[in-house]
C-alpha cells in the first residue's frame, strides 16, 4: 500500500470517513465507517472475483492477493488500524476466511471458544442451521493459534492482536460449491451460501462487539453496508424500464367483458365466451433477450442481489403469460407466478362459503361510476397535503371491469355501480394501499419498491382487504366472493371450463349469477389465472402475521411481499429505505385502532365481517 493510501486509510479510521480502495495487486479495501471488526480474505487467483464476494458486501474488510508482502506494510497497517479502533471502543475483532482444500466437507472455526463464547456460538450455530440444509458438511470448533491459511503465513499473530488488544478468528470454508477436478461451480448453492454467511458473520461480529466493546449497536443488520455500488442503480433502472413497457394487468384483462356477459346470458347462461384482449404492445422474445443480458451479478449486496433476482424471475414469467395469452400453457405459467389451490386454503374458503349465509339484496342508494371516480379524487387531494408529488389520476374506461390501479393510476370501469355501503371500503382498498403504496415506494432509492418487488401482489390484496375491516366495510358477500374465487380457481385446476365452473358457483356455492359470471371470467381470463385466489391468501397469511406481533405500518413502504419484512428491515437498519411520507388516513381513527388490536391479538376469518 503507497504511502498517500495509508494516510486515507488512517484519516478514515479516524474519522469514520468511507474508504474503498484499488490496491496495487488487484485487491481492495474497504471501511465505510470506523467499526470494530475488518474481514480479510486472501485471494489465491485475482482472477477468480466470485469467492471474494462473500465479504465484498460488507462494510469492513481486505482483500489481497497471496503476492502482497504479508510481513510488509499492509500487516502493519491492519496492526495500527486494529490498534487504534481498539483504544476507541475496547477492543477489534479479526475475522480472516479462506477456502479449504478440495476433500474438506467441514467449516472449521478456529479460535479460543472460552474467551468470546458468545461469539464463537453464534458462528458455530449459524453454520451448523446452513449444514442442515446439506448433510454431507459439517462445523467444528479447533481451539489452536493458527488462525489463518494453512499454506500462508499469519497476516497478524496472536501475540501482536494481545498487544494491540484484538481478537483473532479464522474460518475455513470448505469448498462444497465447485469442483476443482471437474471444473465446475456450482452457482445456485454458492449463492445459497453467499446469502446465508451474510448473516451468519453479522450476527456473529454483532455478539463480540455488543459484550466485548463500547461500540453502540441495537440489531445484527447495522453492520451492513450502508454504501451502493453503481451496478445496483444501474440493475435498478434497467428493471424498471422494462416492466414500464407493460401494464401486465390490463394486458390479460379482457376488454369485452360486459358483451360477453351479456351474450352468455342471452345465451341462457350455457356456452364458454369469447374474450378479447389489448393488443401486446411488447415483442416478448425480445423483451426476454434484454431482461437477461441485466448484469445483476456485478452486485456485491447479498440482501440486494436476493431482491433483483427474485423480480427479474417474476418478470420473465409476466412476459412469459403475455406471450402465451389465450392458450392452455397460460394457466401453467400463472400457477408458476401466483401458485394453485391448496387443500388447506380450498377447505378455508368451501367453510367460508358453506357458514356464511348471503346477504340480502342491497336496497340502499346506488352510485355509478363517475360519482365514484369524483370521491377517489377527493381522497387523493387529501393524500396531497402530506405528499404534494402525488399525482395519481383517477380515468372511467369503457374497456375496464371494477376498479382497477395500474402505476399509481386509478382505472373504473364505465359500468360499474357501487353500493353505498362499499364506497368508503372500496376507497381505502383502491387509494389508501394500491396508490399509496406505489408513491411511498416512489420515494426510496430503488424504483422497485413502487412497481412491486417479486411477488407482492398477495400483500398488497391483503392489506387492501384489511382496509376494508378497519373501516368497517368488509361485509358477508364480500367475503364470500374471496372464497368463491378461491373455489372458482380449484375448479380450474381440475379442468373445469368456463361453463361448468359457473353452474357450480351459481348451484354448489350459491353465488348469485352476475357475481359467479365476473368470478368465472376472472379465473378463465388469458386461458385460466390464478391471481384472484391471492386475496383470500393475502388476508389470511397476514392476520397470522398480525397475530406474531408484526408491524403493521412497515407494509406500506412500498409493493413488498412479507418474505421481504426481514430484508426491509435491515436496509432501513443500514439507513438505505426511508422513511415513507404516507399512511392510510384510516389508521388514525380510534375505530381503525380498536379493529388493529382486535387483529393482533388473533381473530378468525369469519369475525371480520361487518
Amino acid at each position: 500500500m503507497k504511502r498517500n493510501k495509508y494516510q486515507n486509510f488512517l484519516k478514515s479510521i479516524k474519522t469514520g470517513d468511507h474508504l474503498n480502495l484499488n490496491l496495487e495487486s488487484g485487491g481492495r479495501l474497504k471501511t465505510e465507517r470506523t467499526l470494530p471488526y475488518l474481514l480479510i480474505y486472501r485471494n489465491p487467483d485475482p482472477k477468480d472475483e466470485m469467492v471474494s464476494t462473500l465479504i465484498s458486501g460488507e462494510s469492513s474488510y481486505l482483500i489481497i492477493s497471496d503476492e502482497e508482502d504479508y510481513n510488509g506494510n499492509i500487516a502493519k497497517h491492519i496492526r495500527h488500524s486494529a490498534r487504534i479502533i481498539s483504544e476507541k471502543y475496547g477492543a477489534v475483532i479479526i475475522i480472516e476466511i479462506w477456502i479449504g482444500a478440495n476433500s474438506s466437507n467441514t467449516f472449521q472455526i478456529k479460535a479460543a471458544d472460552t474467551i468470546t463464547p458468545a461469539t464463537i456460538n453464534t458462528l458455530r450455530v449459524g453454520l451448523e442451521n446452513f449444514c442442515a440444509t446439506n448433510k454431507e458438511l459439517f462445523t467444528e470448533v479447533v481451539p489452536t493459534s493458527e488462525r489463518y491459511p494453512p499454506s500462508l503465513k499469519p497476516i497478524i499473530t496472536l501475540k501482536q492482536c494481545q498487544e494491540i488488544g484484538a481478537y483473532l478468528i479464522g474460518l475455513e470454508i470448505p469448498p462444497f460449491f465447485k469442483n476443482e477436478e471437474a471444473k465446475e461451480f456450482y452457482f445456485m448453492d454458492f449463492r445459497k451460501f453467499k446469502i446465508a454467511f451474510s448473516k451468519i458473520i453479522r450476527k456473529s461480529i454483532f455478539e463480540f462487539i455488543r459484550v466485548q466493546t463500547s461500540f453502540k449497536i441495537q440489531d445484527h443488520n447495522v453492520l451492513g453496508s450502508t454504501k451502493i455500488n453503481s451496478a445496483v442503480w444501474e440493475v435498478d433502472k434497467q428493471l424498471f424500464e422494462i416492466q414500464n413497457q407493460f401494464q401486465f394487468l390490463l394486458l390479460i384483462s379482457p376488454t369485452n367483458t360486459n358483451e360477453a356477459m351479456q351474450h352468455f346470458i342471452d345465451n341462457s347462461y350455457n356456452g364458454n365466451p369469447k374474450f378479447l384482449y389489448r393488443l401486446l404492445p411488447i415483442d416478448p422474445d425480445r423483451l426476454k433477450e434484454q431482461l437477461f443480458s441485466i448484469k445483476i451479478k456485478k452486485i456485491q449486496d447479498p440482501a440486494l442481489t436476493f431482491l433483483f433476482m427474485d423480480k427479474r424471475e417474476e418478470l420473465e414469467k409476466q412476459i412469459t403469460m403475455l406471450k402465451e395469452r389465450g392458450s392452455k400453457n397460460f394457466l401453467f405459467s400463472s400457477i408458476r407466478l401466483y401458485n394453485s389451490v391448496d387443500s388447506e386454503l380450498y377447505q378455508t374458503a368451501e367453510n367460508l362459503l358453506e357458514t356464511i349465509s348471503p346477504e340480502s339484496p342491497f336496497e340502499g342508494k346506488i352510485i355509478d361510476c363517475f360519482d365514484m371516480a369524483e370521491k377517489c379524487r377527493m381522497e387523493i387531494e387529501y393524500y396531497k397535503q402530506f405528499y404534494p408529488d402525488l399525482r395519481a389520476t383517477v380515468e372511467v374506461k369503457p374497456d375496464v371491469v371494477g376498479m382497477l390501479v395500474s402505476k399509481g393510476n386509478l382505472y373504473i370501469g364505465k359500468n360499474y355501480q357501487i353500493p353505498e355501503n362499499r364506497i368508503e371500503a372500496l376507497i381505502h382498498h383502491e387509494i389508501g394501499t394500491h396508490v399509496l403504496t406505489f408513491y411511498n415506494g416512489k420515494v426510496q432509492p430503488f424504483k422497485q419498491l413502487s412497481i412491486g418487488l417479486a411477488d407482492y401482489d398477495e400483500l398488497q390484496e391483503g392489506l387492501a382487504v384489511l382496509s376494508e375491516y378497519l373501516v368497517g366495510g368488509l361485509t358477508k358477500d364480500r367475503l364470500r366472493l374471496l372464497a368463491a374465487r378461491v373455489v372458482a380457481g380449484h375448479f380450474l385446476s381440475l379442468g373445469m371450463n368456463f361453463e361448468d365452473t359457473f353452474h357450480k358457483l351459481t348451484n354448489n356455492c350459491k353465488i348469485d349469477k352476475i357475481t359467479a359470471f365476473q368470478v368465472t371470467a376472472r379465473i378463465h381470463q388469458g386461458g385460466g389465472c390464478t391471481k384472484d385466489i391471492i386475496y383470500l391468501r393475502g388476508i389470511i397469511n397476514l392476520l397470522d402475521y398480525l397475530a406474531n406481533g408484526g408491524d403493521l405500518e412497515l407494509l406500506y413502504i412500498g409493493k413488498i411481499a412479507l418474505k421481504h419484512v426481514p430484508l426491509i428491515q435491515e436496509l432501513k437498519a443500514r439507513k438505505i429505505i426511508k422513511k415513507p411520507p404516507l399512511y392510510p388516513r384510516y389508521l388514525q381513527t380510534t375505530f381503525a385502532k380498536e379493529r388493529l388490536e382486535r387483529l393482533k391479538k388473533g381473530i378468525q376469518l369469519s369475525e371480520l365481517i361487518d
